[in-house]
């Protein structure tokens, strides 16, 4: 029986002796396919990288049906659990309820849904307080019920603007809102995790923080704070877009250009050898043409 992907990962995650899940962000389906390549077992799709692959800031301007294409494309891409950045949920209850649903069709394994205020603005960019517990429970209430299967983390910014003992209340909180793993963002030494671990004892995902703030862990220490999953959300996509803009700006000054990779390479890498393959085999009879599909 096919299983889905946030069945998959919660296979994964079931066992707290395993190493950390580490997911690297992906923007789009190359990304996705070098990063499976690379032995990643899942992947991340962030809103502020798909907010910036469409030239927009990370201020709550990507719409749902963007996420979901770009949740769609490295899913497909990669045929690995997707985690994704859920925002505030696009909405209200009713809209967050599309939102997990939607997401699930899309291949996506998890979502994390945040208690930064409607519309929302990148938590390391703005000083906005959290929205009342209350209001965040709501939103977590609306995941659950609308029963889409996917992981579901419960995402609070209140590090970066109301402290650790803040932090802590919204954290035992929200862990007993019937979520799957709490993710403190903000983070930005160990010790912050060691004290939500300590007052809960939840299982979380580690936010590797594009904003270079937060240190990454090892497994051994991911397993003594019962960090199941860590993430890099941007920093692929800040590597690439180095890497453009020095090409870019050989090419206006006419000089050697960085080293590319190869153009056999890179066109396989999008898929031209497995279609060719596949189109050799259909052409040759080795396809599934010859299955009993007839009605007549």
């Amino acid at each position: 029986m096919t299983t889905t992907p946030a069945a998959a990962l919660r296979a994964r995650l079931a066992d707290p002796a395993a190493p950390q899940v580490r997911c690297p962000g992906a923007t789009d389906g190359l990304a996705a396919r070098l990063a499976a390549a690379a032995g990643f077992e899942s992947l991340y799709v962030s809103g502020a990288g798909a907010s910036a692959a469409r030239g927009l800031p990370d201020m709550g301007l990507l719409s749902l049906t963007e996420l979901i294409d770009a949740v769609h494309v490295v899913a497909d891409a990669a045929g690995l659990p997707v985690v994704v950045d859920g925002d505030t949920g696009y909405g209200d209850i009713v809209a967050i309820r599309r939102t997990l649903r939607e997401l699930a069709a899309a291949g996506a394994a998890a979502v994390h849904l945040e208690d930064q205020p409607f519309p929302r603005r990148c938590g390391y960019l703005t000083a906005e307080p959290c929205v009342p517990i209350a209001e965040m429970l709501r939103r977590l209430d609306a995941a659950r019920a609308a029963d889409s299967g996917l992981v579901l983390i419960a995402r609070t910014d209140s590090l970066l603007t109301e402290g650790i003992e803040a932090t802590v209340e919204r954290a035992k909180a929200y862990a007993g809102a019937g979520v799957d793993l709490l993710m403190i963002n903000g983070v930005r030494a160990v010790a912050d995790l060691e004290r939500v671990h300590e007052a809960t004892g939840f299982p979380m995902l580690h936010n590797v923080s594009g904003s270079d703030r937060t240190p990454a862990l090892s497994d051994a220490e991911a397993r003594s704070l019962d960090v199941r999953i860590s993430i890099w959300p941007i920093q692929a996509a800040r590597a690439a877009t180095l890497a453009v803009q020095r090409y870019f700006a050989a090419l206006a000054a006419s000089t050697a250009p960085p080293e590319l990779m190869g153009f056999t390479e890179y066109m396989d890498l999008a898929g031209w050898a497995d279609a060719d393959a596949f189109e050799d085999a259909i052409a040759r009879g080795a396809g599934p043409a010859d299955d009993d599909r007839s009605t007549g």
